[in-house]
């Protein structure tokens, strides 16, 4: 029976390189769109977690007050995972990610609205950062390009 026939994987076998090791050079544009993502989720996911270990009133029930959390954690991991994947190059995160960013664009209204000037511009800033970073072409041609192992 030949090597080549055989159904078992060899493991000494040489590998092509892994695609992360084998990056192409990202621009500065999907760092900061990346950083930007990263950190949006991971404060979204850490704030929500926090606070309902610290609040002491009880508006909504255990049960909902638990959905809660685990929707904003969900919603935070995603934010998370649209920045890692448009820092590992896939071109498809691109649309989500300018949604989400939308979404936020329109939450920060709410709280200008409100009189909380400062969290609207902590909102509005980063998001509108990254929806024009998401367009412009570096962004767009480094998210283009077809990957070496294609």
């Amino acid at each position: 029976m030949a090597p080549e026939d055989s159904v078992s994987p060899d493991f000494n076998a040489p590998r092509p390189p892994r695609r992360f090791i084998q990056a192409r050079p990202r621009p500065v544009a999907v760092w900061v769109l990346f950083l930007i993502l990263f950190i949006q989720g991971f404060a979204l996911a850490f704030n929500a977690v926090a606070s309902a270990l610290a609040t002491e009133a009880q508006v909504l029930g255990a049960a909902a007050n638990i959905a809660l959390v685990v929707l904003y954690v969900l919603f935070g991991l995603v934010l998370v995972l649209l920045g890692f994947r448009i820092f590992l190059g896939a071109a498809g995160a691109r649309t989500p990610a300018m949604v989400v960013q939308l979404l936020v664009v329109v939450l920060s209204f709410s709280f200008f609205s409100g009189g909380l000037t400062a969290v609207g511009l902590a909102f509005l800033l980063p998001a509108a950062l990254a929806l024009v970073l998401l367009f412009i072409r570096p962004t767009q041609v480094w998210l283009s390009e077809a990957d070496p192992q294609d």
